[in-house]
C-alpha cells in the first residue's frame, strides 16, 4: 500500500468497509481539495490503521469513503515520550508539536515545571495540530497525549522500561543524549522551560533515577530543544 501522493484524511474509530468523514474533515475534502466521486484517497485512525478508499459520496459535512483496502501497522516497541514545558507563545509549542510528530514522538506529557510561564494548555488544541501533523507525515499511529503533570507526580509515574533522561542548562552535563539514541529501549525526555528548572526539581529527579543529559553546547529555546530530543533519541533503523 501506497497512497503517497493521495490526500489524507483522519478518521476516529474502526475503519470498516465504509467511513463517514467528520464535518471538518469532509469539508476539507469536498470544498478546500474539491474532492469528487471516484477519488482515492488514504483515511487513518491514528490506532494503526491505514486504509486506501474511495469517496462514494463527496457531501460536504458527511463525506463518505468506500474502503478498498488497508493495513494494521503495529506500535513500536521502543518510544520516545518527551516532557516539555509549555511556553508563553502558543505558536511555538505548537510548532514544536507539529515538527516533533512528523519526526516520530510517540507521547508527549505538558510539564508543570517550577519556572514554567504558562501552565494552562488546551490539549483540543494539541489533538489538533498533532492530527494535522500525523496526516501530513502519512504516519499510521497519533502519538499519545497526556494531562499535565507536575514533577512530582511525573517521577511516582510508572516508566518501566524507560531510559528517563532529564535535560538540564545550568551546569552542563557531560553526557550527551545521543549516547542513548540506539538504546534498544524506550525512552522519556524532559525539557524545561526557559528559565531551566529548578535545582530542587533535578535533585528529585537523579533521586527518581533520571540522567541528566545535554543536547549540545548551545543553549536552545524550548521548542527547539524538544525538536532537537525526538530527532537525537530517534532510532531511524525502524
Amino acid at each position: 500500500m501506497s497512497g503517497f501522493f493521495m490526500h489524507t484524511y483522519f478518521f476516529e474509530g474502526n475503519i470498516e468497509n465504509e467511513v463517514t468523514l467528520s464535518p471538518e474533515e469532509s469539508n476539507h475534502a469536498v470544498k478546500v481539495m474539491r474532492s469528487k466521486s471516484g477519488d482515492r484517497v488514504v483515511v487513518i485512525n491514528g490506532q494503526g490503521v491505514k486504509a486506501i478508499g474511495e469517496i462514494s459520496d463527496p457531501h460536504p459535512k458527511k463525506c463518505k469513503v468506500l474502503i478498498l483496502n488497508k493495513e494494521t501497522q503495529e506500535a513500536h516497541l521502543n518510544k520516545i515520550v518527551i516532557a516539555i514545558s509549555p511556553t508563553k507563545s502558543n505558536d511555538r509549542i505548537e510548532f514544536f508539536l507539529e515538527k516533533a510528530t512528523e519526526i516520530g514522538l510517540d507521547g508527549v506529557i505538558p510539564l508543570l515545571a517550577k519556572n514554567n510561564e504558562r501552565d494552562k494548555v488546551n490539549l483540543d488544541r494539541w489533538k489538533k495540530v498533532i492530527i494535522s501533523a500525523v496526516k501530513q507525515s502519512k504516519r499510521s499511529w497519533m502519538p499519545q497525549i497526556y494531562d499535565p503533570m507536575k514533577m512530582e507526580e511525573l517521577v511516582r509515574h510508572d516508566w518501566n522500561g524507560y531510559v528517563k533522561l532529564i535535560a538540564y542548562c545550568e551546569d552542563l552535563p557531560e553526557k550527551s543524549i545521543t549516547a542513548y539514541s540506539s538504546a534498544n529501549q524506550s525512552k522519556l525526555l524532559l525539557i524545561g522551560p526557559e528559565g531551566d528548572f529548578t535545582g530542587d526539581e533535578v535533585r528529585l529527579c537523579e533521586a527518581n533515577d533520571f540522567v541528566r543529559v545535554n543536547l549540545g553546547v548551545n543553549r536552545l529555546r524550548t521548542e527547539t530543544a524538544g525538536i532537537v530530543g525526538v530527532t537525537l533519541l530517534k532510532n531511524w533503523g525502524y
